[in-house]
């Protein structure tokens, strides 16, 4: 979300410390990277700082500073001293050499409440061994045509022995140079067999709360969560 407009580049730098800003690139400038609940700060910015990224939303603005800031940046997806290109216009960054990739995950839920998992083998581009649910590369518009295509090719069940629960907003999740736009569904089986093709060695359907357990491709959790039914809603 944009808290303050401007367009600026810079450095980042992740400040741990918020009596302590930092000034190691001042040629090129820094982009902090910061909890929100240091801000505004309590003492000026060094002259270097070009924009901030907040990990949250500030419970106030502050005065303004005449450069760009965002909030609500999830701190996962920058790394110490890389190029960020920040668009407060736009509520956007970019980071330098690394590329987005828009993926689906779907979740396949039986009638018991029990979520199919599905463990990557060898023949995976990524996170190989780590449990996932049924996934892919957005290859078909829009996402969901994509995802019932995964859904067929990785476990040969077809969409008319599914049903669409739940779409979830996106997750971004940070591979090296990287950045994973995962877009979540969630769908009902009613018939529940599982036949795998070459990209995953097993299966496990499982209690959703046992995700947290599991080594599985990163913030599946949270993917999961986005799609999740509500506590005492009705299956």
């Amino acid at each position: 979300m944009s808290i303050a407009p401007g367009v600026a580049v810079g450095r980042t730098h992740l400040v741990d410390d918020p009596n302590r800003w930092g000034a190691s690139t001042p040629n090129l400038g820094e982009v902090l990277s910061l909890p929100s609940l240091w801000w505004p700060p309590t003492e000026e910015l060094p002259r270097s700082v070009t924009a901030v990224l907040l990990h949250g939303a500030p419970q106030e603005a502050g005065a303004p500073l005449g450069i760009p800031i965002l909030g609500g940046v999830d701190v996962d997806l920058l790394r110490e001293g890389e190029i960020v290109r920040v668009d407060g216009d736009a509520g956007s960054f970019s980071i330098e050499g690394v590329a987005e990739a828009h993926v689906v995950t779907a979740f396949l839920e039986r009638e018991d409440g029990r979520i199919l998992l599905l463990q990557r083998s060898s023949q995976v581009g990524s996170f190989q061994g780590r449990w996932a649910g049924v996934s892919g590369f957005v290859e078909e518009v829009p996402p969901l045509a994509q995802a019932i295509r995964e859904v067929r090719e990785e476990t040969g069940i077809e969409v008319d022995e599914a049903q669409l629960l739940a779409v979830g907003p996106t997750v971004a999740v940070r591979d090296s140079e990287r950045v994973f736009i995962v877009h979540p569904f969630r769908f009902r089986v009613r018939a529940p067999e599982v036949r795998l093709d070459g990209e995953h060695t097993r299966s496990e359907w499982i209690a959703p709360e046992e995700l947290e357990r599991r080594s599985t491709v990163p913030k599946l959790d949270r993917v999961w969560r986005s799609v999740a039914p509500s506590r005492g809603s009705a299956r």
